[in-house]
This record gives C-alpha cells, sequence and structure tokens, in this order.
C-alpha cells in the first residue's frame, strides 16, 4: 500500500470536499510515492546478513535477490509486498530452511537494496519472471500482500510451480484503490473517478490496467495447490476478499486468523508452520483465534 504522510492525508481529505478533480490527481500523485525504503529489522538482521546475494536486470533497474540453504534442494520464492523486502520473511526462511528447502527472495523495484522510484503490480511480476529465469526453477512460491497479488497474476500467466501460498491478498486493482482511499480518508465516491484518472496515466502506457491487475478475472491455475491466508482484522487487505480469492481457484485452502493484522501474520508461528507443510505438500490445519 503507498506511503502517504500523515499531512498529505490531511490535504486529500480536504481536497475531496472542495476540489475533487484536483483531489483525485494529487491522490494519483501520491499513489505512486514508495517513500524511504523500510530498514532491516533487528529480529531479520541474522537471517538477512546470512544470505548469499545476487542482483538481476528488470527493465533498467538493479533488482537484488537473496538466497539461503542448499542450492541442491527443491527452492521456494517468497515475494513481499508494498513497503517491505525480502527480509520481512526472515522467520519463514529459518522454517523452510529447517524443512530442507532452499529459499530465493529479492527486494522488489524501489524497495529494499534495489533500484527504482516507484514500482506496480506489473513491475513486481517482471521482477518474479527475472528471478525465476535466473534462480529458479521453484517447486512454490510464497507472496504477501501486493507479492501475492504479482505472484498469483504471474502464475496465471504459466510460471511453472506446483505450490503457492498467498498471504493477505488483495484481489485487484480495484481493491487496492478503495484501502488506500480508506486509509487517506477520501470519499468512495471519488473511487471510480480515482481509477480510471490512474488507468489514463499509468506509467509506460500500459493498457487496460484494471483488467490485468485483477486476480479473480486472472486466478491461479487449478493444477498449482493454493493455500489463501486471511487475517480477520487486517486493515490493508480486507477479510471479504479471501472467501472471494478461494472461491475462484477450485481446490484451494482459506486458512483465517484473528489479531495479526496485515503483517505481523507472517511472524505468527502457527501460520508459519502451516505455510512449510503447505509447500511440502502436507495439508495445512486451520488456524483460528
Amino acid at each position: 500500500m503507498p506511503y502517504v504522510p500523515a499531512p498529505v492525508s490531511t490535504g486529500l481529505r480536504a481536497l475531496s470536499a472542495v476540489a475533487p478533480p484536483l483531489a483525485v490527481r494529487a491522490a494519483a500523485r501520491a499513489f505512486w510515492y514508495v517513500g524511504p525504503p523500510a530498514a532491516v529489522r533487528p529480529a531479520d538482521r541474522g537471517v538477512h546478513e546470512r544470505s548469499r546475494r545476487g542482483a538481476v536486470d528488470v527493465d533498467g533497474e538493479r533488482v537484488v535477490t537473496y538466497r539461503w540453504g542448499d542450492r541442491r534442494a527443491p527452492a521456494v520464492l517468497l515475494v513481499h509486498g508494498w513497503k517491505s523486502r525480502a527480509a520481512r520473511f526472515a522467520g519463514l526462511v529459518d522454517a523452510l530452511e529447517a524443512a530442507g528447502l532452499g529459499v530465493v527472495a529479492f527486494d522488489g523495484v524501489a524497495h529494499g537494496d534495489s533500484s527504482g522510484r516507484r514500482m506496480s503490480a506489473l513491475e513486481h511480476q517482471a521482477a518474479i519472471r527475472a528471478v525465476h529465469d535466473a534462480e529458479g526453477p521453484f517447486t512454490a512460491v510464497v507472496g504477501h500482500s501486493l507479492g501475492a497479488l504479482a505472484a498469483g497474476l504471474t502464475l496465471a500467466d504459466g510460471l511453472p510451480v506446483d505450490r503457492f501460498v498467498s498471504v493477505a491478498a488483495m484481489t485487484g486493482f480495484d481493491a487496492i484503490a478503495e484501502s488506500f482511499l480508506r486509509l487517506v480518508g477520501m470519499p468512495a465516491a471519488l473511487h471510480e473517478r480515482f481509477c480510471q484518472h490512474v488507468e489514463r496515466t499509468f506509467p509506460g502506457d500500459v493498457r487496460d490496467v484494471r483488467a490485468r491487475i485483477d486476480l479473480l478475472a486472472h486466478p491461479v491455475p487449478e493444477g498449482v495447490a493454493t493455500l489463501f491466508v486471511q487475517d480477520d482484522d487486517d486493515r490493508m487487505s480486507l477479510p471479504a476478499g479471501a472467501p472471494l480469492l478461494h472461491a475462484a481457484v477450485p481446490g484451494s485452502e482459506l486458512l483465517t486468523t484473528r489479531g495479526l493484522g496485515h503483517n505481523r501474520v507472517l511472524d505468527d508461528p502457527a501460520v508459519v508452520a502451516a505455510v512449510v507443510a503447505h509447500v511440502t505438500a502436507s495439508r495445512p490445519a486451520t488456524v483460528r483465534r
């Protein structure tokens, strides 16, 4: 989710009341602002520092990659979300290594130690494909937030993996816009106008953005064993989207939690255990709080 400083949110709310067209244009500019890269948390630093690092080129940007574990072992790709970085998966990295798997992750464009100034789900998809070509193949992909959305869309496009875990995914472009407007305090009445403006001015003259960034219209293939994880108290990826994603992928599983929110779900031991169980082909237990 785009980073918007409090004074900017206050200004957008005021503009929405007196000059909606200007508010939409200003909000669209704020929508692309990534802000300073997230720092590596102290709890994640040990995992971060013992990784084997590399880099791939993604449309002229240097995307930093990380690998852990035995290169000969089946590997899992981890895809982080907005305003995050690869190290945020540290607890899961440890657990996957302990299960005998190799692990690969990367800092998305304009995130972590990678270069760039902005990132969309489409650019995250391009990074996933580039990392797959350089570090794959992968037996499974685990994505969080925007990373889960981008990973799911890339699987729909044919990325060859056996298993997928989606943690706190948004359903698509419109869901991202809805959450953004809600979090900055702009009225829902401006949703359609905002979406049209962002789509019309999307970087790179990309066409049909709303149709392309839609995990319900382009679901994960049935042949990919899929687990959706969603917390009931997530304020960014609203819980109502998870059952829709689950229903769009016949045979998929839905694991629900409570009280963990959007990010802490990645640190929960029971969730980590369920993710590892899924990617190692065991059936995950339902986790409820």
